[in-house]
């Protein structure tokens, strides 16, 4: 078996998720919606469920990237700004532990390659938003949240109730006005209710 053939195993069958939790005593923290919490690059987040958005620490209106559910969240930068959209379950490992007992079982390498096949569909996502006009850019944001909370306008039309146009705005890097004005649009088609709160799938 090849290094990738291995560490495409180890991917599809979560056993990093599952090294971890029989190695370490992950202490479960939880962070609200609207919490925000800083890590350095001497901390390892591993996420149990939940929303995260990387903000940037000048701007913090800029969504640099967002996790979602079981990631691990590792820095090499001196400080990380992340904020919760909704409840978050996580725990966190120092570093330098967690790299010399994955050192000990050959699986550092396997640990980098996840994390960087991590940061890569992330700035594929990137290129994708970046490549579309803003109509294009809200419609991707909106139909990413349909399928991460299964709605169906019958079965389960409630959008999530952090889904607000200044937060759209911000996933979908444009302005309030412009996301305002393709939100109406879609709700004159009968597409969204924006009326309600939460907002509704039609």
């Amino acid at each position: 078996m090849t290094f990738l053939e291995l560490h495409q195993f180890i991917k599809d069958d979560s056993l990093i998720d599952s090294w971890l939790k029989k190695n370490f005593d992950l202490v479960p923290q939880t962070l609200e919606m609207g919490q925000e919490i800083e890590m350095s690059h001497e901390e390892v987040i591993i996420m149990k469920n939940g929303l995260l958005l990387q903000e940037n620490m000048e701007k913090k209106s800029n969504i640099e990237r967002f996790f979602a559910d079981q990631q691990i969240i590792f820095t090499t930068k001196e400080d990380l700004s992340l904020s919760a959209l909704e409840t978050t379950t996580y725990s966190t490992i120092c570093t330098e532990d967690l790299f010399d007992k994955l050192e000990q079982q050959q699986l550092l390498h396997h640990f980098f390659l996840q994390v960087a096949e991590d940061f890569e569909r992330d700035l594929e996502w990137e290129r994708t938003l970046i490549s579309a006009y803003p109509k294009e850019r809200v419609e991707i944001i909106l139909a990413k949240i349909v399928n991460r909370y299964h709605l169906d306008p019958v079965n389960n039309p409630m959008f999530p109730k952090w889904l607000k146009i200044y937060v759209l705005a911000r996933f979908a890097k444009c302005s309030v006005t412009k996301t305002s004005m393709i939100v109406n649009e879609l709700v004159e088609k009968g597409a969204i209710n924006v009326k309600s709160t939460p907002w509704l799938l039609t």
